[in-house]
Order: C-alpha cells, then structure tokens, then sequence
C-alpha cells in the first residue's frame, strides 16, 4: 500500500480528507517559528530497529529532524490515526501490497530517508491528534525482507491545542502531485519546478484527491522515459541492465490529498524519472502503472 518501492524496490489517505471540519481557526494566529520535533534512528542489535521522539508536540508548525545513528539509511513516515487503531495495525497497512487503505489513516508526511550518521528534516503544519511514527524502509533485499518497521521501528505521538493557521515559508523548488477525474477518466502527474543539483529546499504539495509521493530513480546514461515506465508496468522480466539506477532512489514520503510540506531533497545532475508507486485508496493498480512517471533533468 504505502509500501515500499521494493515492491519494486522500495517502501512506501480518504479524499475529501481536508474537509471543512479540517480547516484551521480563522481566529489563531501564525507563530514566529516552528516547534522542533527530534527524531533519532538507532538499531538494537543486528535485527531490531527503534525510533525516539517526544511524547507530544503542539499542532502548527513543527520541523522534524531525524537523526540517524544506525548503519544503513533510514526515514520516518508520519500518518494521523483517526479512531482506536494499533500501531500493529497502522503498520499492516503500510507494509501491505496494492491493498486498499482505510480512511483512518490520514495526512501522512515525514522524513524522507536519511543516510548513516547524517541528519535530515522536513516541515509540516500538524493538525491535534493521535500519530504514528514509523520508518517504512526496507531491511534487505527480496520477497522475505521486512521494512523496519516491522523489525520495530515505531511509536506514537500526540499532536495537542487547538488547529493553526501557520503557513509554511516560501522556498525555491515546488513538487505538486496531481491526480484529476473527467468522466471515466483518471489522469495522474507531477509538476516540478526549480529543482537544482545538490540541496534541495522543496515544497511538495499534493493536490489531488489521492495520496502520493515523489520518488526520483535517476535514468542511466541512453536509456529513455518509456523504458523506464515499461520497467514498472510490465510483468515481464526486461533483459540487459535496468534503464534506471536502483541504488539511487531517493525522494518524498507520502502524503495525502491536500497535505503539503517542506523537505530538503539532495540530487545529483542527471536525468530523472519522478513516479508514484502508491495505489488508490480503493486498492488496484499502482499510479505509475496508471501514467503517473514524470522526466525531470537536474543540472
């Protein structure tokens, strides 16, 4: 579901989730700076992964930071939970395959993955409630391995107060995930702007009515968008060497429909393919399996 792109190689809510009940008090006001919230990666052992982070944090702006103090990278999704559902559950959801995602699990966004002994942060406005925290990467390769969150890189917070009307501040590059229905016909996309080589401050919004996120697989040395897109909607096993660098994903967690926040990406100069390996909430087919793949150069 939010799965891993590991499903093809990596891991990875309703619409109509921003509804009139989810807009902010118009009678608060936008705070000086954001609330830090700190989040630390660490391995137990050679097969338990963990997560720290405070208790609660209060709704508005918050930067997250992650740390990571473990040996291979790591990430932090976060989800808003409506209703009395365990982290075991939450956790069901985001590992599972295709499958469809209920509508108590809200907003999402996060940390995307953070190499060893770096840091990484993103910045949010939080509505109040109850969240789970999570790291939905892989550990290893294959059909057997499990994300680490499942090896127990999980908690919960309370996000407390009353809603905000923060704004995030303006920055240099946008990615806008874009999903759209005329007739019988659903179309997906990205439009991106302002993206440079090296540090990224990026703002990714979600304006359509599905969750997504923003992978970027850079394209290798002649191989094309359509080879690429071929890779991911095929079930037969292309020959030779794989038109993108698996080894180099890197991009956005996922966030739902109407949700938007700051997040440093880092690229390299090069050619890229930006695709969404999430699926309805209804369940079916990825959105790159339904057009949503993108070329972007970098440079």
């Amino acid at each position: 579901m939010l799965g891993s792109c590991a499903a093809v190689a990596l891991t990875a809510l309703a619409a109509g989730c921003g509804g009139d009940d989810d807009k902010p008090d118009a009678a608060q006001t936008e705070p000086s700076k954001p609330a830090r919230f700190a989040i630390t990666a660490t391995a137990e052992g050679k097969t338990r992964k963990a997560m720290t982070f405070p208790s609660s944090v209060k709704a508005g702006l918050v930067t997250m930071t992650l740390t990571n103090s473990d040996t291979v990278p790591r990430s932090a999704q976060l989800l808003r939970i409506v209703g009395d559902h365990s982290v075991d559950e939450v956790v069901e959801v985001v590992t599972g395959d295709g499958e469809e995602i209920p509508t108590w699990v809200q907003d999402g966004g996060g940390v995307p993955a953070v190499e060893p002994g770096a840091s990484g942060s993103a910045s949010q406005v939080l509505a109040p409630g109850r969240y789970v925290l999570l790291d939905d990467d892989g550990a290893g390769e294959g059909d057997d391995a499990k994300s680490h969150a499942e090896l127990g890189a999980t908690g919960e917070f309370e996000v407390t107060g009353e809603r905000s009307r923060a704004r995030l501040p303006a920055v240099a590059a946008t990615i806008t995930a874009e999903d759209a229905t005329e007739g019988r016909t659903k179309t997906y996309g990205f439009r991106l702007e302002g993206l440079k080589a090296g540090t990224n401050q990026v703002h990714f919004q979600n304006t359509g009515a599905e969750l997504h996120h923003a992978l970027f697989a850079p394209l290798r040395r002649g191989a094309t968008l359509a080879q690429a897109e071929q890779l991911f909607t095929s079930s037969r096993t292309p020959s030779g060497p794989p038109p993108v660098d698996f080894s180099k994903i890197s991009g956005t967690k996922v966030i739902d429909a109407g949700i938007e926040q700051n997040v440093t990406l880092e690229l390299a100069a090069g050619r890229y393919a930006v695709i969404c390996f999430i699926s309805d909430r209804e369940g079916g087919k990825s959105h790159v399996e339904k057009g949503m793949i993108e070329e972007v150069m970098v440079e």
